[in-house]
């Protein structure tokens, strides 16, 4: 404790000769405490022994110099404190000119901001007006368009009035002519009649003669026929003999070789089946350069989709729809170059547009139903395709081109659509044409990807799929051998459910 006392203390301590006590502090020993009080006693008994009262010097230098020290400490809190309150001002001023210096910038770019807005309206309200007089002048083109048309319908109806007369005239002329040619023929007929009279007369006497001539050679030939008959009878007889003698051996043959271009058949018909299932999987696919929009606005190639994204699926009331892709059944290029139908058709805006799909993929018709992309007929069949306002309109198909190709890809979407290309298409191929029902075969899968999602992203088909496909594939084949019904197909589908689940 000695230690903690400055100067002015130890020179006290000195001059009153140890003369000092410390009382208990309160803190740690009540005042009922028996330490405290103990304590109290002995500083009592300390003090009751000193001689005479005790005043000093330097315990009034000491209240001095504490007096000096304390007054010295406030003045230099309170400078201190001012120069705090300095700082303070100083900070809030700077404060202030950075806050007002803010809001002069904040004004300055509302300002530039109204006046973008009012150059935007301006340039919106000069685009609306070109647009009027634009759909103006298309309107007056139209009229004229058809006022020409009009004047040429009327034209070609006087010019088929003015036929129809000349042909009238030339009928009749016609039918004059017909009447002279008659009269012609008539009087040829009379004069040729006379000569055919005299001609029969004189074959008749010719005839007559000949007749006699004939009888003679009858008698002869009767006489040589009959020996010729007798040699022919011996010779057809020896001819049937061997001809039955072929005859067996002949169907015996054919026998032999029907069984084995029976045998050929059944080998060729399971080594087709074989090569159908083993390559059936690649029959139904996009291009990989085919372009889809995600629900971002972005359009990407669907060689860059992933299982999770969401496209654009369907319109409804000018909104777009958005869906997930939720299995990607396979993926990837081949060695060798797989035919892809490409549909070319025209926009209501007049671009050319295009899509690339295998043949048995299905795409919408105008009535919303599913075709395959093969059966498109160019010039009659009508796609639906989404213009510039959101809108699905349907347009005529200009042409059909099969092409080749080596990448494809398979997906389906939880919509089970997918607007590619601008053309609204189904995610399912070489399949029943039936939209509903195919949702209805791919919907255990669906579910299931909701709890367990697929990273499935190969070349290889997707199990659910080939299986799918394989059974479909046996069931048409057998469809076209005994027309087995379509419940089959059903309870393939109610096994294949009950397998997953």
């Amino acid at each position: 404790m000695r230690k903690a006392w400055n100067k002015p203390v130890c020179s006290f301590i000195e001059d009153i000769e140890n003369r000092w006590g410390i009382s208990p502090n309160s803190d740690y020993f009540p005042p009922d405490d028996p330490t405290h009080q103990a304590r109290l006693g002995e500083i009592k008994a300390f003090i009751s022994s000193m001689r005479g009262v005790y005043t000093t010097e330097q315990l009034e230098e000491s209240l001095q110099e504490q007096e000096e020290a304390r007054r010295q400490k406030e003045e230099e809190e309170e400078r201190k404190k001012q120069e705090h309150e300095e700082k303070l001002k100083e900070i809030a001023r700077k404060e202030a000119e950075e806050a007002h210096k803010r809001k002069v910038e904040q004004i300055e770019r509302e300002r530039k901001a109204k006046q973008e807005y009012e150059e935007n309206l301006k340039r919106k309200q000069q685009q609306e007006a070109e647009e009027k007089h634009r759909q103006m002048v298309e309107k007056m083109k139209q009229e004229e368009r058809e006022r020409k048309i009009q004047e040429e319908n009327l034209r070609k109806k006087q010019q088929q009035e003015e036929e129809e007369r000349y042909r009238r005239k030339l009928e009749q002329m016609r039918q004059e002519k017909e009447r002279e040619e008659e009269l012609r023929r008539q009087r040829e007929r009379e004069w040729e009649l006379k000569r055919q009279r005299e001609k029969e007369e004189e074959l008749r006497r010719q005839r007559a003669r000949e007749e006699e001539l004939k009888k003679q050679r009858e008698r002869e030939e009767n006489l040589r026929r009959e020996r010729e008959k007798q040699e022919q009878q011996r010779l057809q007889e020896m001819y049937r003999r061997q001809r039955e003698e072929a005859e067996r051996e002949r169907v015996r043959m054919m026998e032999e070789l029907q069984r084995e271009q029976e045998r050929q058949r059944r080998l060729q018909e399971e080594r087709r089946r074989e090569e159908e299932r083993r390559h059936h999987h690649h029959d139904g696919c996009f291009s990989l350069d085919t372009k889809v929009q995600l629900s971002s606005g972005k359009f990407i190639e669907m060689a860059k989709l992933q299982v999770g994204d969401c496209i654009c699926s369907n319109v409804k009331n000018g909104e777009k729809e958005f869906s997930e892709v939720y299995l990607i059944s396979h993926l990837g290029h081949f060695d060798h170059s797989l035919s892809m139908t490409k549909i070319e058709f025209t926009r209501s805006d007049g671009q050319k547009g295009q899509i690339r799909t295998t043949p048995s993929h299905c795409i919408f018709h105008e009535d919303l139903s599913i075709l395959y992309a093969k059966d498109v007929v160019p010039g009659v069949t009508k796609i639906l395709v989404l213009n510039e306002t959101n809108e699905l309109v349907p347009v005529v198909v200009d042409n059909l081109i099969t092409e080749g190709d080596t990448g494809y890809i398979s997906f389906y979407t939880r919509a089970g659509t997918v607007i590619a290309n601008n053309v609204l298409c189904s995610c399912y191929d070489d399949c029943p044409q039936s939209q509903t029902l195919m949702d209805l075969v791919f919907a255990p899968i669906r579910l299931w990807t909701k709890v367990f999602p697929s990273n499935h992203r190969q070349k290889d088909l997707h199990p659910y799929v080939k299986i799918l496909e394989i059974a479909y594939h046996d069931w048409r084949n057998a469809s076209k051998i005994s027309n087995y019904p379509i419940v089959i197909l059903f309870i393939i589908i109610i096994i294949l459910f009950f397998t997953f689940f």
